[in-house]
C-alpha cells in the first residue's frame, strides 16, 4: 500500500456533490499505475486495480460510464448486473463480492451520496469487515449543507448508521471544479481539520487539481507543510453533459 491507501479495500463515502466519483477514479488509476496488485502488467490484460461503482442514485457522473477508458489504464470497473448496466435501479453485480474477497488486487468503492447512497454499501458489510477496509469520508465545504462542522458531522454519522460501517479517515476535497484555486483547498482543509478534532477521525489528505498544483506549486507545498497533511493531485475526468457536448 502507500500513504494514501492503508488497506487493500478503500471506500469513498460522503454527501451529494462532494466529488467522491472524481476522487475514486483518480485513486483507482493511481493504484493501477503503482502496480499495487499482483495481477500482472497492462500488456497481459489483467487489471491492476478494481473500481466498484455502487452509486445507484445518481443519473450523471458515474464511474461505470468510463469503463472502457479505465480498462486501458489497468482499472476494471464492476457495477450493476449486466442486464441493468444503464439503469438506475439497485441491481448490483455479484462480481462486487468477488472483488472484495480477491486479495490479489486493490479495490476502490465509489458509493452514492448521503445516507441514502450509503445504504447500498450496507449489504456488503460482513464481507468488508472480514476483508478489512478503509472508509474515507469526502468533504467539499463549498457544497450545500457541508460548509459548517456541525453539518458535516451530522451527515458523517448518518452515513455510518446507514452503512453500518465506520469511517476511518476524512478527505478534504473542497473545490469549485475548473475554477478552483489553492485558497479553497486551504480554507476547506481548515474546516475538515476542525471536524477531525471533534470526531477523532484523522484527515488522510487534501485534494488539489492538477492545474492548481502546476500553477501554484509553492502554495500547495505550504498548505501541506503547515498542516502536516499530504496533498493528492487529481485530474478532471468526469465532465458534465454540457461540457462533453462542447468537446465533441
Amino acid at each position: 500500500m502507500n500513504r494514501f491507501a492503508l488497506s487493500r479495500v478503500t471506500v469513498f463515502v460522503g454527501a451529494f456533490g462532494s466529488g467522491k466519483t472524481e476522487l475514486a477514479l483518480n485513486f483507482a488509476i493511481r493504484l493501477a499505475n503503482a502496480g499495487s496488485g499482483t495481477g500482472g502488467g497492462a500488456g497481459d490484460g489483467a487489471p491492476r486495480a478494481v473500481l466498484a461503482d455502487i452509486d445507484i442514485l445518481k443519473p450523471m457522473f458515474r464511474s461505470r460510464e468510463l469503463s472502457a477508458q479505465l480498462a486501458a489504464m489497468g482499472v476494471r470497473v464492476v457495477s450493476s448486473a449486466p442486464t441493468y448496466e444503464m439503469a438506475d435501479v439497485p441491481a448490483l453485480s455479484p462480481a462486487i463480492y468477488g472483488a472484495i474477497e480477491d486479495k490479489s488486487v486493490p479495490l476502490v468503492m465509489d458509493v452514492g451520496g448521503d445516507d441514502d447512497g450509503a445504504r447500498a454499501l450496507g449489504r456488503f458489510r460482513s464481507h468488508l469487515e472480514r476483508a478489512g477496509y478503509d472508509m474515507l469520508y469526502v468533504v467539499n465545504t463549498l457544497r450545500p449543507f457541508s460548509s459548517e462542522p456541525e453539518e458535516i458531522i451530522t451527515m458523517l454519522r448518518a452515513v455510518e448508521s446507514a452503512s453500518r460501517l465506520s469511517c476511518t479517515a476524512l478527505v478534504s476535497n473542497t473545490n469549485l471544479g475548473a475554477a478552483s484555486t489553492t485558497e479553497e483547498a486551504r480554507t476547506g482543509l481548515d474546516t475538515v481539520r476542525h471536524v477531525s478534532g471533534k470526531v477523532g477521525i484523522p484527515v488522510r489528505f487534501f485534494t488539489v487539481s492538477r492545474g492548481a498544483a502546476q500553477s501554484f506549486p509553492e502554495s500547495v507545498r505550504r498548505i501541506s507543510l503547515d498542516s502536516g497533511i499530504p496533498e493528492f493531485v487529481i485530474d478532471r475526468l468526469v465532465l458534465p453533459p454540457w461540457e462533453r457536448l462542447r468537446e465533441e
